[in-house]
């Protein structure tokens, strides 16, 4: 091997493991964001869950803090991928899988709350729409990770950013 071959592999390796602290400094950056905003939403929504009791109606309580647990939840699920992203070097596709199926539930959940006002309207029928392809999707994003465990061979959650 010529000495100047080398030399630019080395150059060259230097790089890449520079842009792969770089990368592990960003992704380290971001779970920790998200890990500060995940904390301060559950306060919130814990906080407006307890103050709105006894004042607004069970219902309309249990929606919001069911809607606001699920985007908590999403928050979590984004730090677990970045562990896992960390810890393996390399992107699943998986977790945003499943922070699709959440995000979807969460809005499903929402609409559903607003459709019984909207009985007899125009905006009842898009709402059904909306409905409709939300559980489309849902059931779509389940199929895909169901077939991407089958193809993995297994049903392990150790890809889904589950803390088992």
């Amino acid at each position: 091997m010529a000495p100047g071959a080398d030399q630019e592999r080395r150059s060259r390796s230097w790089i890449a493991a520079l842009l792969g602290y770089g990368e592990f400094l960003i992704d380290t950056a971001v779970a920790l964001a998200l890990i500060a905003g995940g904390a301060i939403l559950l306060g919130v929504v814990v906080y407006d869950f307890v103050r709105g009791l006894g004042h607004e109606p069970v219902v309309g309580q249990v929606l919001e803090l069911l809607s606001g647990l699920l985007l908590v939840f999403i928050f979590t699920e984004f730090v677990s991928t970045i562990r896992v992203v960390i810890a393996r070097r390399k992107v699943v596709v998986e977790p945003f899988l499943i922070v699709g199926m959440v995000a979807a539930i969460r809005r499903l959940i929402v609409i559903s709350a607003e459709a019984e006002n909207l009985l007899g309207t125009n905006q009842f029928r898009d709402l059904m729409l909306e409905i409709g392809l939300l559980a489309g999707t849902v059931l779509l994003l389940g199929a895909t990770v169901f077939a991407l465990r089958i193809r993995r061979g297994d049903n392990d959650e150790s890809t889904t950013g589950s803390r088992s």
